[in-house]
């Protein structure tokens, strides 16, 4: 049987008709090819827009469309988490007895300590409890198939897991000891820069301008933190200056003994800024074809997981180790030990399933080179 079906106009038919009927209306008598040229310019912009809103509303009720993607989106879930099922809870697990640990040495009095001692409490619970919210965003990215995702996020944990290594290695040096109320007051030194920016830029955004009462506070506050620590406190890492002169992320790094994560970090920061480096690992080697991802991928979720991990480790370490002064009791070794075992079962889980589908791959004649 014959198909009937009407066969839809190009978007430059409907254009050109749209023309002829803009020029009908303006009572243009002779059409020569100036005036089309100039009714063609003219018309452009409304067009796309008449066209574009069309367009819009059309896809935005294409249920069909939504449904079909939908399907492929939760077949992939599926077969991702039944192959990594293993590897996610372990890791599960592993955040859990982390969060656990952590809320344990945070319902602790302090009460006793020092105002330095106070403020080395504060700072790393604080930087434990966000650890452990973007160890859950981690799990959530690798879940849904998105291991560069999750690590970008993996670098933000590494830079939490720096600074609580500084800030616990500064606990029992009387030189330093000031540094988490360092750490806590620089503050306002990024509020500051963010108010002015958003003050400079407020009429661009169409949005409302922060209350001159609001910004004179900062001001006084960021006066006073100056005068406090002096100018080098202006700095990104100003409040780490006296603690470790060169005072930025490598610095610190070195000074705490987490240098040798500094490739990692660099391969983390790819899939957070735009440089070129970034988008050569975007793309991937796949059965003799070089394809660059634009979606979920079943391969390299073991890097970031065994990442995350890693770090989320390191700030309750240091948490248990120095957030009170007694120290670690036997119950925080026993809860270091086991967290130990855990995170090295569930980074070695995900690395199986890794080797596993290398080898399937293998098996169907390809190679993968990621």
């Amino acid at each position: 049987m014959r198909n009937f079906r009407k066969k839809t106009a190009s978007v430059e038919e409907k254009f050109a008709k749209y023309m002829m009927d803009v020029l009908q209306k303006s009572g243009v008598e002779e059409v020569d090819e100036q005036v089309l040229e100039k009714a063609a310019t003219g018309s452009v912009e409304s067009f796309a827009e008449k066209m574009g809103l069309q367009v819009a509303e059309h896809v935005l009720r294409d249920r069909r469309t939504y449904r079909v993607n939908h399907k492929l989106d939760e077949g992939f879930n599926k077969r991702l988490r039944r192959r990594y099922d293993a590897a996610f809870k372990a890791f599960t697990i592993s955040t859990a007895c982390a969060r656990e640990a952590g809320e344990s040495i945070a319902l602790k009095s302090s009460k006793s300590l020092s105002a330095d001692g106070t403020a080395a409490f504060e700072a790393l619970v604080r930087i434990h409890a966000k650890s452990c919210r973007v160890a859950g965003e981690v799990l959530a990215l690798l879940k849904n198939g998105f291991p560069e995702g999750a690590l970008a996020r993996c670098r933000t944990l590494h830079e939490m897991a720096v600074v609580a290594g500084a800030i616990g290695d500064s606990v029992d040096d009387v030189d330093n000891s000031d540094l988490a109320a360092r750490y806590l007051d620089h503050e306002v030194v990024t509020q500051r820069r963010s108010a002015l920016q958003y003050q400079k830029d407020h009429r661009f955004l169409g949005m409302e301008p922060l209350d001159q009462n609001f910004l004179d506070l900062i001001e006084r506050r960021y006066n006073a933190a100056i005068s406090k620590y002096g100018k080098d406190f202006k700095g990104e890492y100003g409040w780490a200056k006296k603690y470790c002169p060169n005072d930025n992320l490598r610095g610190l790094e070195e000074k705490v003994q987490m240098g040798h994560m500094r490739g990692y970090y660099q391969m983390a920061s790819n899939e957070v800024h735009s440089g070129a480096r970034g988008l050569s690992l975007n793309s991937s080697e796949f059965r003799g074809e070089l394809l660059m991802r634009v979606g979920k991928t079943n391969v390299g979720l073991e890097v970031p997981a065994s990442m995350a991990l890693n770090s989320l480790y390191q700030t309750t370490v240091m948490l248990l180790i120095k957030g009170l002064p007694q120290g670690a009791d036997l119950t925080s070794l026993v809860t270091m030990k086991a967290l130990d075992e855990v995170r090295g079962r569930a980074a070695q889980l995900f690395l199986d399933v890794s080797l596993a589908i290398e080898r399937d791959e293998e098996r169907f004649g390809g190679k993968r080179n990621s």
